[in-house]
């Protein structure tokens, strides 16, 4: 009786999911000129501050701005990621900056050497995380689309293609979808990748028909978990203890498979859908209560 209860356990204990973790890389190259720095070094700091409200603090967060953004300390940076993080884990890393290409090689510009697509494509390949999510806001950062893909990573550039060379105003406009609730088009109090692309490429267009000008930067996004990868939490999802922190774990994983039930709607018999979205809805209602029931007890 005793070896089958502690059998019974050592199998929960086995299958019980390990906790998911993200971590959160920003770097601010190089501007060139005062204007720039500074605007590089403002949007990088606002991405760093929602990356620690996300988290609730900055252990996860690394931000490397103005002269320690250099080759070497990005890819010290990268390959302390991929000695620290999981498979299970998520990471998000954020390039602000210039960026340029020559019709063969991407670059990213930093103080000193810059560093190249091929270089910043294998550091990334070495990163285990399973949940992947890249957004190179420099320009001519539409170039890395094809070499930097990859499965289980969404992967976002502020051009189109190589030869969108001009400065882009995608990073600030990104900044700003993660610093407040405008992005957050549900109201959940979560902004996820697509959400906060979505509000990124309307105020960049914005952005140049008002000034009466022909937009010179033309946003791409590729991946699949776009509309499942929360990106950023508002203040209202910031988990305090453990139970808000397992609750808060299963709200999202209930958000992801509702994204992904959504997604393929076009391919289910339609009864079958509602079903499924029915019983997903329901068990995240009630996840939600025991979260606000858990917040009343605070």
């Amino acid at each position: 009786m005793i070896r089958s209860a502690i059998g019974l356990v050592l199998a929960i204990a086995a299958t019980a999911p390990v906790r998911a973790e993200t971590y959160y890389l920003i770097v601010s190259g190089i501007g060139g000129e005062p204007g720039y720095e500074e605007s590089f070094a403002q949007q990088a700091e606002s991405l760093a501050q929602s990356a620690r409200r996300t988290l609730n603090g900055d252990d996860r967060v690394t931000l490397l701005s103005g002269e320690d953004a250099t080759r070497d300390a990005v890819i010290a940076a990268l390959e302390s990621l991929a000695g620290t993080i999981e498979a299970t884990d998520a990471v998000a890393i954020f390039l602000i900056g210039h960026g340029a290409f020559d019709g063969e090689q991407y670059k990213f510009n930093l103080p000193g050497p810059d560093i190249d697509g091929t270089a910043l494509a294998e550091l990334f390949a070495a990163l285990p995380a399973s949940q992947q999510v890249i957004v190179n806001s420099t320009s001519a950062s539409g170039a890395v689309l094809e070499p930097w893909a990859a499965d289980g990573r969404t992967l976002i550039t502020a051009t189109k293609s190589g030869g969108e060379r001009n400065a882009t105003r995608f990073a600030a406009q990104w900044a700003q979808a993660l610093a407040s609730d405008e992005a957050d088009i549900n109201k959940n109090g979560a902004i996820t990748v697509q959400e906060a692309y979505d509000f990124t490429t309307r105020r960049v267009a914005d952005s140049y028909e008002g000034a009466g000008l022909l937009a010179t930067e033309h946003a791409e996004i590729s991946g699949d978990s776009a509309r499942s990868f929360n990106i950023a939490l508002l203040s209202e999802r910031i988990a305090t203890t453990e139970e808000l922190r397992g609750l808060m774990s299963e709200l999202e994983t209930l958000e992801g498979e509702i994204a992904a039930l959504r997604e393929r709607r076009g391919e289910m018999d339609n009864d079958v859908y509602l079903d499924q979205l029915q019983d997903l809805l329901l068990q995240l209602a009630l996840v939600q209560r025991e979260i606000d029931a858990a917040r009343e007890g605070e």
